[in-house]
This record gives C-alpha cells, sequence and structure tokens, in this order.
C-alpha cells in the first residue's frame, strides 16, 4: 500500500485529493466504511505540516466479503480510498511531507490486524502536470460516486420488530431483482438475506436487523445497490429517518 497523488505536485492555495492504495492477494479483503456484523473500518491518522488540511476518508463502493461463513462488507484486489487536501499559501520550489499512520484488518481463513506508518512526499509547484495513469484512477472514483435518490421517488423506513422495511415508490417498474442494501450502521444484519418484494411502482426491502442492533436508532442510512440486466450497479446514496 501507499499513498498516492493524481500529480506532479501541489499548487499554493488549491484544493487537491490525496489517495490511499491498496493492493491485496487473491483471497484477502479488507473492510468498508462500515464493516457489518464483522471487521474493522481501515483509518488513516494523518500528520501534516502547519496549514495544510486532510478531510476525512472516502470509500468505494463496497462489495460482499466473507470470514470464516459471516458475511461483511469490504473489498477485494486493488482499491483506491480518497481524501481532500486543502493547500495553503506555501513557496514554490519547495517540498511537504505527508505522515499517515494506517491501521485497517485484512482477512481471508484468518484474519489479521495490521498497522503501518505511511508518507509521501510533494513538490509545491505553480501549476500540476498530471499523472496519467493516477488522475484517470482517481477521475474514475469521484465519478462513480453514489447518486441521490432521483426525484421521483418517495422512500420510507419503518421498524417492524426484527426488521427494518425500507418501501420505494417510484414512477415505473426500474428494479431487477438484483437490490440489495449495504447498511451505513449496526441497524443492518449483513449476514443475512434481505427479502424483496416488486410491483409495478413499489419495492419492498425488508433488513434484518442484527442481534446486536443499534439502540434507539433515528435513522436508516446506507447504500442502495440496483444491478441491471447488464451486470451494472447503480448505488443511491440513503438516509431516512424512522417511523
Amino acid at each position: 500500500m501507499s499513498l498516492v497523488c493524481p500529480s506532479s505536485g501541489i499548487v499554493p492555495n488549491s484544493i487537491t485529493w490525496i489517495g490511499w492504495w491498496i493492493q491485496r492477494e487473491e483471497g484477502w479483503h479488507t473492510y468498508w466504511e462500515h464493516p457489518g456484523n464483522v471487521g474493522l473500518t481501515p483509518h488513516l491518522e494523518w500528520s501534516v505540516p502547519a496549514g495544510l488540511k486532510v478531510g476525512n476518508l472516502q470509500f468505494p463502493y463496497p462489495k460482499r466479503v466473507q470470514m470464516a461463513g459471516v458475511k461483511a462488507y469490504g473489498h477485494h484486489g486493488n482499491t483506491l480510498f480518497l481524501a481532500k487536501l486543502e493547500v495553503p499559501s506555501l513557496e514554490v520550489g519547495t517540498e511537504v511531507k505527508l505522515v499517515a499512520k494506517a491501521r485497517w484488518m485484512v482477512c481471508s481463513n484468518v484474519c489479521l490486524p495490521e498497522y503501518n506508518e505511511l508518507s509521501i512526499i510533494l513538490p509545491v509547484v505553480e501549476s500540476e502536470v498530471p499523472d496519467s495513469d493516477w488522475q484517470s484512477r482517481f477521475g474514475d472514483f469521484l465519478k462513480n460516486r453514489p447518486l441521490p435518490v432521483p426525484r421521483g421517488w418517495k422512500l420510507q423506513a419503518e421498524e417492524l420488530g426484527k426488521f427494518t422495511r425500507l418501501t420505494i415508490s417510484h414512477p415505473q417498474e426500474i428494479f431487477s431483482k438484483d437490490v440489495y442494501f449495504f447498511g451505513g450502521s449496526y441497524l443492518v444484519c449483513s449476514d443475512s438475506k434481505q427479502p424483496l418484494r416488486l410491483e409495478n411502482s413499489q419495492t419492498e426491502i425488508l433488513l434484518p436487523k442484527p442481534p446486536w442492533s443499534e439502540e434507539n436508532p433515528t435513522h436508516l442510512h446506507g447504500l442502495l445497490c440496483v444491478s441491471g440486466n447488464d451486470s451494472l450497479s447503480t448505488y443511491y446514496s440513503i438516509e431516512l429517518p424512522l417511523e
């Protein structure tokens, strides 16, 4: 893993991005922002020169992963995470060093908590020269962030004992049977099936709660993944008050 930049350096008084690139061996995974029933959220603790500001880590879309038979949310293969970098007034021709203490858990047949210190030295330049490889990867990440809920949809979330029911009313039949909700908190059990009921203009998803469900929740939030017949998936960011 390494810290990466989409260009040759940073420009004074600008806002850009810094990346955390992770390459995993086949059969291993790390976890999403909310891991689900098992796992640990990857985390960076930054140490940067005065004046620079690094934003919260932004995660790519999760996949369903499995550890010892328990399903959770995470990533396989190669993954880029991004954080916004605010650059103050700096002297062109100098360099800045960013340091991050990384913490994550990697799992296959076993789980291994891991730690490492990462760093990157960035030249301060008058204008950026894009890195063709990294700029493309950063661009793909930023173009493929979750979409807001379409205006024509009406959503409702209500608690039903051991379930939370998510109801989506939409103007036409747009959902396939391949729909999955990645819960953003311990209100949704990542290790259970999500019963689905489809009608012409309404979709209902029953979201099982885990045994240690969040106490007195007020909202349901997470990502709704809808996969079409072409196997392409669209992700919608959901946050709803619970009724």
